[in-house]
C-alpha cells in the first residue's frame, strides 16, 4: 500500500505526499504535461482510478472503462516509469507530448507499456490526457537470421532454401 511517506511511484525522487498525492486529492494541478503523465502513472500504482477519469480529455476520453482500469491497477505490481522524451507541454503551452515506458507485472509476467501520449491544456481544468499511441519494441533475435543460401541449420548439408526454408 502506498502512503504519503512512501517514495512516489512516478520516480521523481520525492515522497508520494509531496509529489503526486496532492494532484490525486485535487489540492493542486500539474503545471506540465510530464507532471500529469507522472501523476497518472502514480494513480494506477495507488489505485486512484477516479483521477485517471478526471484527467481524461472529455472530447476524446468518452470510452474510459473505470472498472477495467481499476482491476488492472489492483492486479498489477507497478515497477517503474521512465520518461523517454517530452515535446512542449510546459506552462503557457496549449499542447504537449510525452513518450514514456511504464513497467509493471501482471499475472507473474513483467510487461513494458511504451507510449507517446498527447495532452492539451484547458484553462479551467488544467492539463488533460487526449490520446496515446502505443509503440512496439522490435523483437531481438537470439541468433543471426539464416540466409536462403546458407547451409541449413538441420545439418543436412543442403542450402536452407532447398531444405527447411
Amino acid at each position: 500500500m502506498i502512503t504519503s511517506a512512501s517514495p512516489c511511484p512516478c520516480g521523481a525522487g520525492s515522497s508520494y505526499g509531496s509529489c503526486c498525492e496532492p494532484f490525486h486529492l485535487a489540492k493542486s494541478k500539474p503545471d506540465t504535461a510530464e507532471k500529469l503523465m507522472r501523476s497518472r502513472y502514480s494513480a494506477y500504482a495507488a489505485a486512484r482510478i477516479d483521477y485517471i477519469g478526471k484527467t481524461n480529455d472529455p472530447e476524446t476520453g468518452g470510452d474510459f472503462d473505470a472498472g477495467s482500469a481499476e482491476r488492472w491497477s489492483k492486479e498489477s505490481e507497478w515497477l517503474g516509469l521512465e520518461i523517454v522524451a517530452t515535446r512542449e507541454g510546459q506552462p503557457g503551452d496549449a499542447s504537449g507530448e510525452v513518450e514514456f515506458k511504464a513497467r509493471y507485472r501482471a499475472q507473474g509476467v513483467e510487461e513494458t507499456h511504451h507510449e507517446v501520449s498527447l495532452f492539451r491544456f484547458d484553462r479551467a481544468q488544467g492539463w488533460l490526457y487526449r490520446d496515446g499511441k502505443t509503440l512496439r519494441t522490435p523483437v531481438q533475435r537470439a541468433e543471426p537470421k539464416i540466409g536462403r543460401n546458407d547451409p541449413c541449420s538441420c545439418g543436412s548439408g543442403k542450402k536452407y532454401k532447398k531444405c527447411c526454408g
